[in-house]
């Protein structure tokens, strides 16, 4: 006769091993589900590209150049453009045009002002967006190493747009444009260019300026008003310096000159007596850059030459606001003291009263573009979902 074991616990041995067997099934479909998700559709795709660049990002304080890669191709070329050459670097997945042809995304970013193609968190990323499967080509001109802003800088990046559309593996209509700190003028500029506007996917801006005029203003008084407040605003040396060298050509004789050296290391002080040596619009040019006169300001502005008045508007991504027809996302931090977040605000104002798909983020986790170290973990985590969701819209064009 068979035996029967009386112990209970040898009874529910089977059980558990059948209930277990079960669980492991169901954990092995839930695994297959989701990976046959994150690699077959779009969503998924995209999710998975904006998880490894979120990670580029955060990750990216206090990061060394790791310039070579394995997975990746850097090509510096130059390309001919109006306003002289444009230097170029292309970053693109070494293992060469995607299985679907014609089916990768493409980026231009313009990284502002000076020579940045070295600084170890622009490399970082750039190297980032290639082992993701996304082209990225960086795009700067002699004016911008100098630290000068000229609209006609956005021929370069319409040149640099109209190479990637062209580029073997590229989607010509998963092309967007980048712009950072002060790369997001040109970059407007020629997303509103009538030879690609109709063919840019979108625009990111990372703390960028709307209208130079009111950058200016607010630079002048060394304060911001929105909502109803005033919130004092310092401004960091640099875009004193840009400024300064952007207006510098539209001064009356050689007044450029003491404007380019008065701004070059932050503010000189000059003295009453020898300031009112220079011209009426050069003495205003320096009290506007200086926020010495802060309740002076449009009086100061009223001085400008009309050529500066004028260069003012063509710099602004206001000036074409109604020739864009691209998505545009725009990125900026609370506190940043290189250009105002109030700038990112007016545009996402002026863009939603136009009816113009935008979306607008502040971050407080960033100093201007640069990840902040030390960073608490709930703006890291509140910070790091929106930028995930801007991530993640922006990468499902070529997903």
């Amino acid at each position: 006769m068979a035996q029967h074991s009386s112990d209970p616990k040898e009874n529910t041995r089977p059980r558990r091993r059948r209930i277990g067997v079960v669980l492991a099934r169901v954990a092995l479909a839930v695994i297959f589900v989701v990976g046959a998700f994150l690699a077959v559709t779009p969503p998924g795709r995209a999710a998975v590209r904006a998880g490894a660049l979120l990670g580029a990002v955060i990750g990216a304080s206090g990061a060394t150049s790791t310039q070579d890669r394995p997975d990746v191709r850097h090509t510096a070329f130059t390309l001919a453009a109006a306003n002289g050459p444009a230097f170029v670097d292309l970053y693109a997945p070494r293992g060469g045009p995607p299985l679907v042809p014609g089916a990768r995304e493409a980026v231009v970013l313009i990284a502002g002002v000076g020579d940045n193609r070295q600084v170890p968190q622009l490399v970082n990323l750039l190297n980032a967006f290639a082992e993701v499967d996304v082209e990225v080509l960086t795009v700067t001109t002699p004016a911008l190493l100098n630290y000068t802003l000229t609209p006609d800088d956005a021929d370069a990046v319409v040149q640099a747009f109209l190479y990637l559309t062209h580029h073997a593996g590229v989607n010509p209509h998963a092309v967007g444009l980048v712009g950072i700190s002060a790369g997001d003028g040109p970059a407007c500029l020629a997303a509103a260019d009538p030879r690609i506007r109709d063919q840019v996917a979108f625009v990111t801006t990372f703390g960028g300026y709307y209208d130079t005029t009111n950058l200016v203003r607010d630079i002048g008084r060394r304060a911001l008003q929105f909502a109803g407040q005033t919130e004092a605003f310092q401004p960091q040396p640099v875009p004193l310096h840009v400024l300064a060298n952007s207006v510098a050509p539209y001064l009356p004789g050689t007044d450029g000159d003491f404007i380019r050296s008065a701004f070059a290391n932050g503010v000189t002080t000059i003295a009453p007596a020898l300031l009112a040596a220079y011209a009426p619009a050069t003495q205003a040019t320096y009290h506007l850059l200086a926020g010495d006169e802060p309740d002076q300001v449009d009086t100061n502005i009223a001085l400008l030459p009309p050529a500066v008045h004028t260069l003012l508007v063509n710099l602004s991504p206001a000036h074409v606001l109604r020739q864009l027809r691209a998505p545009i996302y725009l990125l900026h931090d609370r506190h940043d003291q290189y250009v105002p977040f109030t700038e990112s605000r007016d545009f996402a104002a002026a863009l939603h009263a136009e009816g113009h798909r935008y979306q607008f983020v502040e971050f407080n986790i960033f100093q201007h573009v640069e990840v902040r170290g030390d960073l608490p973990i709930g703006e890291l985590l509140g910070d790091g979902a929106r930028l995930f969701g801007v991530l993640f819209t922006v990468l499902g064009y070529g997903a």
